[in-house]
């Protein structure tokens, strides 16, 4: 049996065949009396700021942490105790999914500490080819990744295989900055609506933040309402999806550093669920798809023959063939045929959804609708939809996109 797991420190998600098993955040709390990681370190990292690490995963080598312990002197041994965590879980052969921003270095690195943890690897691959090759796409792509500390933007080239071109990277578009931005936001509303700061306490701070990062790694509503619960008293404030987005805009207003102008983005399916992401992609001009959850793993049993590696032999994997073809991009990019919501996708001529569509000269339109937000704008005439936009009617949220075939 195959193990998977790929190296996004957002969630470390590792998989048994097809199978998700386990994840978490590479994310620590150092300490003397014992470590903590993940989920656990994730409920405690506001209340101990000074002893959390979210950076190892990141920057994998031998640098000093700020407060070593017995344990752990530097960002490699945490890497290697985290490991250590997950090792339980592997009876078999392991297969990494790695970004392209990671040197050759970095990657030996890495080796040499799973090594010692006892894993046996199977071989490598790069992140972006492995998915890119479960989906329709043009002849030149770009896969777009969120990790904790930055995106990873990776160019593919796409015929009858996938291959990797260049990597590129934009700092200010990691889930931390974000998630600290969205955060700030929802503390100053509280004040406003309450006069309660929740930032005054780490323990409300805590709860500020657990509930930010459960909300957006849940199906996204059209609210967020966090409650604070302070000296018997619980304090409550919504804030709205678009306020949210528009405080992320500047930081995915970065990725046109990287893109060219045009370019079609493939966006991993955590990415794409980030407030106000696509929206900031589409308005300038990129036309975007969405990977399917598991599209990692599918596409790895699809290629694990040509993934693994001979014993002694280990490479990385940079293109894999790509049974789906590349995609005829006409000028005009092609009309949504299908409302995502959450993992599920149905035609928009079912008319199975409450919010009413159009088909005009070969596109989708959205007659005025008051009670209907589209990228977060409320629809007061009558609008050409296009793939990528995000629909909020009441509290369902979907996303328009395209199914080839």
């Amino acid at each position: 049996m195959s193990y998977l797991l790929e190296l996004n420190d957002t969630e470390l998600p590792l998989y048994r065949g097809g199978e998700l098993i386990h994840s978490s955040p590479a994310i620590a709390i150092v300490r003397e009396q014992g470590m903590v990681f993940g989920d656990k370190a994730l409920r405690l990292s506001r209340s101990h700021p000074q002893q959390t690490n979210q950076q190892y995963f990141s920057r994998l080598n031998g640098d000093p942490l700020p407060l070593p312990v017995a344990t752990a002197g530097n960002h490699a041994d945490l890497v290697y105790l985290h490991l250590c965590e997950l090792k339980p879980l592997i009876d078999g052969d392991l297969i990494l999914a790695v970004p392209g921003f990671w040197s050759a270095d970095q990657l030996g690195v890495l080796l040499g500490i799973i090594q010692e943890v006892g894993i046996n690897v199977g071989g490598f691959v790069d992140s972006a080819v492995v998915v890119a090759t479960t989906e329709a796409l043009p002849t030149k792509a770009y896969f777009v990744d969120i990790h904790l500390q930055r995106a990873c933007v990776t160019a593919l080239t796409v015929n009858d295989e996938v291959s990797r071109g260049h990597t590129d990277e934009a700092s200010s578009c990691g889930f931390t900055g974000l998630l600290d931005g969205w955060v700030n936001v929802i503390a100053d509303v509280f004040v406003r609506m309450t006069r309660f700061d929740p930032l005054h306490s780490a323990a409300t701070e805590q709860q500020l933040y657990d509930q930010v990062y459960d909300w957006v790694h849940s199906e996204t509503t059209k609210e967020i309402a966090v409650e604070i619960l302070h000296e018997g008293h619980t304090r409550r404030a919504e804030v709205s999806r678009t306020l949210l987005a528009d405080k992320a805009k500047q930081r995915f207003k970065s990725l046109e550093d990287v893109l060219p102008d045009g370019a079609h983005v493939l966006l991993s399916s955590r990415s794409a669920n980030l407030p106000g992401l696509i929206p900031v992609l589409t308005d300038a001009g990129y036309t975007t798809s969405v990977a399917g959850i598991h599209a990692l793993a599918e596409g790895c049993l699809n290629h694990i023959d040509l993934i693994r590696s001979p014993a002694g032999e280990l490479k990385l994997i940079t293109r894999l063939p790509h049974s789906h073809g590349s995609m005829v991009i006409d000028r005009v990019a092609p009309a949504p045929t299908h409302i995502l919501v959450g993992n599920s996708a149905a035609p928009i001529a079912s008319n199975d959804f409450p919010v009413k569509f159009e088909h005009k000269k070969r596109q989708v339109w959205l007659p005025a609708q008051e009670d209907v937000l589209v990228n977060g704008q409320t629809v007061t005439n009558e609008l050409v939809l296009n793939v990528g936009d995000e629909i909020i009617h009441g509290e369902l949220s979907c996303r328009l996109i395209v199914v080839e075939g």
